[in-house]
């Protein structure tokens, strides 16, 4: 009998030595913590550090890409594939990526003590009672909305676009004007030499550039350019043009053009094009000092929760919650 309890006492002794050990003790593999899992609770999704997000966030968010897309391409748009992943499985993990971005963020601004201001948590408050108020009890209950779960969520996505801010305001990022002109273009398209200088021969004898044009092209003679989005020849050949002026035959991707500028600087959309390269390539700073930060970061997920959720099943909701944080906090 004292043999068999001094076993079970060794037994208490080796799982309590093995339990500090791992609590003690916890080592890095591939740079990712080891962590022994407490539960996510009766609504909880994600956890990183000490940053919680809940199922509701994911289906205001799946709700809002939902309508999006069948804003854009109908209801058929579920029926599709994104290479052998379906549509709605790859919103899913496009909504999963944005989720942990976010509260990874919200650990690292932890980290540099990064707050936000009285006016922001003025406008948190604020977002969250226009957001909640501009649903039904029904809304609310079927999506299972609260205000201090969305006081949560406008405050952690707030704290990640405030450190995206302090990490990216000071960078010095040049954008030049002739980088991001943005120009207006008619082509005329021919698939053969023989056929562009026939084209050429109706222009030296003073054919209306557009006639001709829609002669060979049908209805898509017109375009609007921006650097990088065209092969390099046609583009070399469109930006050398001042408004009103035509090429010569440009050989560009095995065709043949000749090119007419119409606007050498259209100047609205030149500048929104500038804020626009701006903003990506403060996207690209930003994501080469934290993507490192992130891949170490330990993000342990609700795959249970996360499965039973059916993109095709979620309700509409009425309202954006892009646009209400927008309105209150990008202002």
């Amino acid at each position: 009998m004292k043999k068999q309890r001094k076993k079970k006492l060794i037994a208490v002794v080796i799982v309590a030595l093995v339990s500090l050990l791992i609590f003690g003790y916890i080592k890095f593999f591939n740079g990712t913590f080891i962590y022994i899992s407490t539960g996510f609770g009766k609504d909880g999704l994600l956890k990183t550090g000490n940053k919680k997000a809940s199922v509701m966030e994911a289906d205001i968010l799946l709700a809002d890409a939902k309508s999006e897309y069948e804003d854009l391409f109908g209801t058929d748009i579920w029926n599709q594939s994104v290479g052998d992943v379906k549509f709605d499985e790859y919103v899913k993990e496009q909504v999963k990526a944005k989720l942990e971005r976010v509260y990874c963020m919200n650990v690292l601004a932890d980290k540099k003590g990064v707050v936000l201001s009285r006016n922001q948590k003025t406008a948190v408050s604020d977002a969250a009672e226009e957001y909640y108020n501009s649903l039904s009890d029904e809304k609310r209950n079927e999506f299972n909305i609260t205000k201090e779960k969305l006081v949560n969520m406008f405050t952690s996505f707030a704290i990640a676009d405030t450190l995206y801010n302090d990490l990216t305001d000071n960078l010095d990022i040049e954008v030049s004007y002739d980088e991001a002109r943005v120009i207006t273009v008619q082509y005329i398209c021919a698939d053969t030499l023989e056929d562009i200088k026939k084209a050429q021969e109706r222009l030296d004898n003073k054919e209306i550039f557009y006639v001709v044009a829609k002669d060979y092209n049908g209805e898509e003679y017109e375009r609007e350019c921006r650097r990088g989005e065209l092969d390099e020849n046609f583009e070399n050949a469109a930006y050398n043009l001042k408004s009103g002026e035509v090429s010569d035959i440009v050989e560009s991707d095995g065709r043949y053009y000749i090119i007419k500028c119409n606007s050498d600087n259209d100047k609205s959309k030149t500048e929104a094009n500038k804020t626009a390269i701006l903003e990506k390539r403060k996207l690209e700073a930003f994501n080469s000092e934290f993507e490192s930060f992130e891949a170490k970061q330990y993000v342990e997920f609700n795959n249970k929760a996360w499965n039973e959720i059916k993109l095709t099943s979620i309700g509409n909701i009425n309202v954006k919650f892009e646009e209400v944080f927008n309105s209150h906090l990008k202002q």
